[in-house]
């Protein structure tokens, strides 16, 4: 069984587009819980009406994405049996009809020691790699790779797996022995971004590999618009930024190396400043 978790907050439309893609797989053996973290869209009533085999678990809007994540993964460890799985999955993505059943083959493949990320394409073109996981060249100088991001999926000459350092959490397939294991995702210091390059992160220290799978694409509705909109003090210190300077520092004493850590932060303020300046 695979139990696949939805945090949401409104975008009721995005939702349902979702919702539709899964239900729209090739893989049937699935379970979906949505954590409605303080819609006031009519998400929950929309859901259950259109949907009645869901499950609809409440927020109060103060979960932001880790902290829904993670009920969900609570909900779903008391009712998962030894060799189940749980997808995350954030509502702005629809999926190609294979994507359950090529991240499924492929953990079987690696006797389930994987954590693995579908490849996020732009939904406005269909063809545009967006960032989907991470490979770190450097941790002293903060030298980053986002696997194939800006390549042109029709132009990929393998759809064989990659691995990466971090992976995004916006279609990403667990076992659900990693959270007996490990533990669930930080909402505590990371209650909205960098909760999944921390766990991530730490499963990677446990022993799990991470890959980008090419052969499993999710197409993302891509908005900045409302990101373009925040004031310049909630872009460096909100929690729904992810240029947040804080989170930054949070993510530097998590993820890395002692040695690295002083030099990683400071290009990390740079980063931040250089996408603050970009963007106006």
């Amino acid at each position: 069984m695979v139990y696949i978790v939805i945090p949401v907050h409104n975008r009721i439309n995005k939702t349902v587009k979702c919702i539709d893609s899964i239900y729209a797989q090739n893989y049937k053996d699935l379970s979906i819980i949505v954590i409605d973290d303080g819609s006031i869209d009519k998400t929950s009533q929309i859901l259950l009406k259109k949907y009645p085999g869901i499950k609809v678990l409440q927020g109060s809007g103060s979960l932001f994405w880790t902290g829904a994540v993670n009920l969900g993964i609570n909900y779903v460890l008391n009712i998962s049996k030894v060799g189940d799985w749980i997808l995350l999955v954030n509502n702005d993505v629809i999926m190609e009809n294979d994507v359950i059943d090529e991240l499924t083959k492929f953990s079987l493949e690696k006797n389930r020691k994987v954590i693995i990320n579908a490849l996020s394409v732009d939904l406005s073109d269909k063809k545009t790699i967006i960032k989907s996981g991470t490979i770190v060249k450097s941790w002293f100088f903060n030298i980053t790779h986002h696997i194939l991001q800006g390549s042109n999926r029709n132009e990929l000459h393998s759809t064989d797996a990659i691995r990466a350092d971090l992976l995004t959490g916006r279609c990403l397939l667990h076992p659900i022995e990693v959270f007996q294991s490990i533990g669930k995702y930080d909402s505590i210091r990371f209650p909205h971004y960098g909760g999944d390059d921390e766990f991530t992160a730490r499963a990677s220290r446990h022993g799990y590999e991470l890959y980008v799978l090419p052969s499993a694409i999710v197409f993302l509705d891509n908005d900045k618009s409302s990101f373009n909109d925040q004031k310049i003090i909630d872009r460096l210190f909100g929690i729904r930024s992810g240029i947040n300077l804080i989170n930054r520092w949070k993510i530097t004493m998590a993820v890395v190396p002692t040695i690295s850590k002083p030099s990683y932060f400071l290009i990390s303020l740079i980063k931040s400043f250089y996408v603050l300046i970009k963007s106006r």
